[in-house]
């Protein structure tokens, strides 16, 4: 064979797979979603509130799911932030809660502002019922509490992709 009808052979084979797209991905494990989504918050007026949050995100666009689980993920992770207690304790009043939620999201640069109508307030409005908006330290009590409210958060979101 001459090293024409090689080329021509490889150029055919190479448009074939570019007009047929077949699917090479059979050796390539699956994608994990890593979201780590807890159970519905026991308190039923958190999760009363939390259903503004699962109502903005649903009115939002196509790229709604991506965004939620991000947003899920975000609250799974200030959760922990929070729970961590003792000599490793990083947060240590509600003021700083607000502030660790801020920087979060402009950290991830989720450019969501505007796209889910509500949804900061919403969100907000959950935050303020779980630690209130006056700037106080945590104590055992108040740090559960704000933990369950993230995870709340985190559950709505993850509620706000079905």
């Amino acid at each position: 064979m001459s090293s024409k009808t090689i080329l021509l052979i490889i150029a055919g084979l190479l448009i074939f797979v570019g007009l047929t797209k077949p699917d090479f991905s059979f050796p390539v494990k699956p994608v994990v979603n890593p979201v780590v989504v807890v159970e519905p918050p026991s308190d039923p007026e958190l999760k009363k509130a939390c259903q503004g949050v699962i109502d903005s995100l649903k009115a939002g666009g196509s790229s709604r799911k991506t965004d939620a689980v991000r947003l899920s993920s975000l609250y799974m992770d200030l959760a922990s932030l929070i729970e961590i207690d003792g000599e490793d304790q990083i947060v240590k009043n509600t003021e700083e809660i607000r502030e660790a939620n801020r920087l979060s999201g402009l950290l991830l640069r989720m450019n969501i502002k505007g796209k889910y109508p509500g949804l900061a307030t919403k969100a907000n409005d959950v935050v303020v019922l779980g630690i209130g908006d006056d700037s106080v330290e945590l104590d055992s009590t108040l740090r559960k509490t704000a933990v369950e409210t993230f995870r709340a958060l985190g559950w709505a979101c993850y509620e706000g992709t079905k």
